[in-house]
């Protein structure tokens, strides 16, 4: 596999492994963007709304988006900065997943269910705490 010359940051266009990367991030982009029912400009600027200003426009999340042309490879330059405004955005965290990787994935994973469990076993309380209130007779009260 071709490394990738870090100081000119440029990548070989003809690396497989360069060219998958590029395809699933912009298959990742796309998709939120069609799950997010907003178009590349009103992305854009809520992205530069939560990113201070810094001015993004619809013609370069769209270019983020795009194949190569006559299909050329085409590498994807998505600024990391960008990614968690992007994915607040869209309302879908994919891309910052995928950007965690596998090793990483699983612990997402472990605490997404412990936090779903920990809920859980708050509505079991508070479902307990009323069937008690029932059975001693006391008046059910709402709190705020």
């Amino acid at each position: 596999m071709l490394k990738p010359n870090f100081a000119s940051e440029t990548f070989p266009k003809t690396d497989p492994e360069i060219v998958k990367l590029g395809a699933e991030v912009r298959d990742l982009l796309t998709r939120a963007l069609k799950r997010s029912g907003k178009n590349a400009n009103e992305v854009a600027k809520e992205m530069t709304e939560r990113l201070g200003g810094r001015p993004i426009t619809g013609s370069m999340i769209y270019e983020l988006t795009r194949n190569g042309g006559q299909g050329q490879p085409r590498e994807v330059r998505l600024p990391v900065t960008w990614v968690p405004a992007f994915c607040e955005v869209t309302g879908d965290d994919r891309l910052q997943r995928w950007l965690a990787g596998p090793r990483l994935g699983v612990f997402i994973e472990f605490g997404e269910r412990v936090s779903s469990a920990v809920e859980f076993f708050k509505i079991a309380a508070t479902l307990r705490n009323c069937e008690r209130g029932k059975k001693s007779g006391k008046k059910q009260t709402r709190k705020a």
